[in-house]
């Protein structure tokens, strides 16, 4: 017999054979033993689930000559042997991405109406359906729609959100779920044991982690490794051939960014880049380390992770290395950081600063240290009181008189609280005062070159005055400012100032040496 790969000798050909999928595989049963079969189905799911896989389960099921009680194929009668090799002429699978056309589709509506040559249901598996042009969909609906008795539709598809929704209204529709790393590890140990292999079961973890929830691709890494192994799975040989880094080196480096130690976590990664290592797969790596390490340091509790044994008992370990706080926001640094390394060209140098910077970061105890001088910063410029003061001086005092002051700028205060309107058309013209000579060029305020404007500012002008100042109107452009761009620049240059002292302050100092990035400050 010929030699098969392990994705394809260890297919499943039973319902209960399939790993993960239970809630769907005793809903297929179901509807098998009562005969409630659906003219259309879906299966949806990510690559290696299992979605072709069940659509040939369960067309055995329906056409098998010796169904089991069960609702479960029989796998030996005449029927179940030609699906299983592709031979029975009333099953038809067909691939979307390459028979995407309106005239794939019309072969399909010309053959329908004819009736099974040997079974009781002729049977279109079609797989990628999303895959169809448009017009081929077209095609499609009125077929799905009413399809003769004998003829089931079985699609499958990764990317579900791309089928027309007339197309979706017609299926009954199965979501398959990505696969945790606990049953794909159960699945390969079970058939590493079958072959007579010897394995680690952190390696088993780890190649499920690779595979990111597919068991095709996990089955496909595992086949790698066992012609490459010599009959055992271990860590290193995985190391290998994936070219992922010594997970002692990871968690060595995860350990020395704990005890902010920078000197062994770059050591460790001139380690991973010398043995030609991917610096990005190192990050990749280590930022999975991380989040099972926020959830342990979290919840306490290793059922929110998937990891051998092994691993659960490092994690819980170095967990106690820093707080919680800590652990979330070295995630949420790390995870923004990784974009970075696995796009830039120089993914060494920035994997490198990554690592010093992580383990220069201040912890929340410093932070709280920090808060707490900084609060005493604030209190000590606060204006001291004297609780002993008399009742006498604690009385409101007398507001003091103020003598009245003849400029420009006294002049426009007076307006802006009796005459707000008036106070906006000449706040903005540019003035100058020489003397007792206040001379105005409002090219900037045309409304006060008109004869009523002017007529009411000179008898304000001179009401208030009383003669101590003489008012000019100058309509030719000079260089002037008028009093509200004179306020702003005072007030910007106050808020500079400000800016100033507070960044040269002990408590914003301190900040920064702690290692936090003053992005900007906003006096109130």
């Amino acid at each position: 017999m010929s030699y098969q790969v392990v994705a394809r000798k260890w297919r499943p050909q039973r319902f209960d054979q399939v790993v993960g999928q239970d809630h769907i595989t005793e809903t297929l049963k179901y509807a098998v033993m009562n005969s409630r079969i659906a003219p259309v189905y879906l299966f949806t799911g990510i690559r290696g689930t299992g979605k072709t896989t069940l659509a040939r389960i369960m067309v055995k099921s329906l056409n098998c000559l010796d169904r089991h009680i069960d609702g479960e194929p029989c796998n030996k009668c005449e029927n179940c042997i030609e699906i299983m090799s592709g031979k029975n002429p009333d099953v038809v699978e067909i691939d979307g991405a390459s028979n995407n056309s309106v005239e794939d589709v019309r072969n399909i509506k010309e053959n329908i109406s004819y009736s099974p040559v040997k079974s009781k249901y002729k049977v279109y598996i079609i797989d990628e359906i999303h895959m169809l042009s448009k017009s081929a969909f077209n095609a499609l609906l009125k077929t799905l729609e009413e399809p003769p008795s004998h003829t089931i539709f079985i699609l499958a598809t990764t990317d579900p959100q791309k089928i027309p929704a007339t197309v979706l209204s017609r299926c009954q529709r199965y979501d398959l779920k990505r696969l945790s790393l606990d049953d794909v590890a159960k699945q390969l140990s079970k058939i590493l044991d079958s072959e007579g292999f010897k394995y680690d079961m952190e390696a088993l973890y780890a190649i499920s982690r690779e595979g990111e929830g597919s068991m095709r691709d996990s089955q496909t890494i595992l086949e790698q490794l066992i012609t490459f192994g010599e009959g055992k799975i271990t860590v290193e040989e995985i190391s290998l051939i994936l070219g992922s880094s010594d997970k002692k080196q990871l968690r060595g480096i995860i350990e020395a960014i704990a005890k902010k130690d920078p000197a062994t976590a770059l050591s460790l990664s001139g380690e991973i880049y010398k043995s030609g290592k991917s610096v990005e797969k190192a990050a990749k790596d280590i930022l999975h380390f991380l989040h099972h390490l926020v959830l342990y340091s979290e919840l306490k509790d290793h059922n929110f992770i998937e990891a051998p044994k092994e691993e659960k008992d490092w994690i819980e370990k170095t967990a106690s290395l820093a707080s919680t706080p800590d652990w979330i926001r070295l995630f949420r640094f790390w995870n923004d950081q990784y974009e970075n390394i696995k796009t830039s060209d120089f993914s060494l140098m920035i994997f490198e600063i990554t690592l010093i910077t992580a383990c220069t970061f201040p912890s929340m105890d410093d932070f709280r240290d920090f808060a707490k001088k900084f609060s005493v910063a604030v209190t000590e410029s606060e204006p001291v009181k004297n609780e002993t003061q008399t009742a006498a001086q604690k009385k409101t005092p007398e507001p003091v008189k103020k003598t009245k002051e003849y400029n420009w700028k006294a002049f426009t205060d007076m307006l802006a609280e009796k005459d707000r309107f008036f106070h906006g058309a000449i706040v903005n013209i540019p003035y100058k005062e020489t003397g007792t000579v206040i001379s105005l060029s409002p090219e900037l305020s045309m409304e006060v070159t008109k004869k009523e404007i002017t007529d009411k500012l000179k008898l304000l002008f001179n009401e208030y005055f009383e003669g101590a100042r003489t008012l000019e109107i100058h309509i030719e452009k000079e260089d002037r400012q008028s009093i509200y761009t004179e306020e702003g620049i005072k007030k910007q240059k106050e808020l500079d100032e400000t800016r100033e002292t507070i960044r040269n302050s002990e408590a914003v100092t301190t900040a920064v040496q702690l290692g936090f990035e003053i992005k900007n400050i906003i006096p109130e």
